[in-house]
């Protein structure tokens, strides 16, 4: 599955190239605080439920390029009904992300980009997984809504029982428009 979704970001990336840009400057740096949900995307044990995410990000928009690069601190718990009660398997990671933004600096912007980085992998809810640490891939594609409100779709892939798919809502201070 890793490979597909690797096969499609690469292609993804390379039409996306001869998508027109409108040159807007933006300023150089951005912060963004998110909140969203998870769905293990996995058949581990039990029934899949819903689950929480937070996570941070400081990111770098380059001049005259549709790229940015970011630092992302993430939490999320993958939730799962187990013999009766609940199973949580925690994951926090921190990753380099990079993104490619369609129409940056407009009221609607699309972007699709994917990180790396390493997680710790903790149950904090029943007696059923393995815990440690590894590395995590993470896909994601989204929009931006005056360039202050991000919506984004994402998955994390790293363990069996910690894999998810994500739907967050980013609230951006800094980046917009330069002056």
């Amino acid at each position: 599955m890793c490979k597909y979704c690797i096969a499609i970001l690469i292609t993804l990336l390379s039409i996306t190239n001869v998508i027109a840009q409108q040159k807007k400057v933006v300023r150089p740096f951005e912060y963004e605080l998110s909140f969203g949900t998870t769905y293990g995307s996995d058949n581990y044990v039990g029934s899949r439920k819903i689950g929480p995410a937070i996570s941070m990000e400081g990111r770098y928009n380059f001049n005259n390029s549709p790229y940015d690069i970011g630092l992302e601190i993430y939490f999320g718990s993958v939730i799962r009904s187990y013999q009766g009660d609940d199973l949580s398997n925690r994951i926090a990671s921190i990753s380099l992300y990079s993104d490619y933004n369609i129409n940056r600096g407009c009221n609607v912007s699309y972007f699709l980009g994917a990180g790396i980085g390493i997680a710790s992998f903790d149950v904090i809810l029943g007696d059923y997984g393995d815990e440690g640490s590894g590395l995590v891939f993470s896909p994601r594609v989204g929009v931006e809504l005056h360039r202050h409100i991000r919506i984004t779709a994402y998955s994390k892939m790293a363990k069996e029982g910690y894999n998810s798919f994500g739907l967050s809502i980013g609230f951006v201070l800094g980046g917009g428009l330069k002056k």
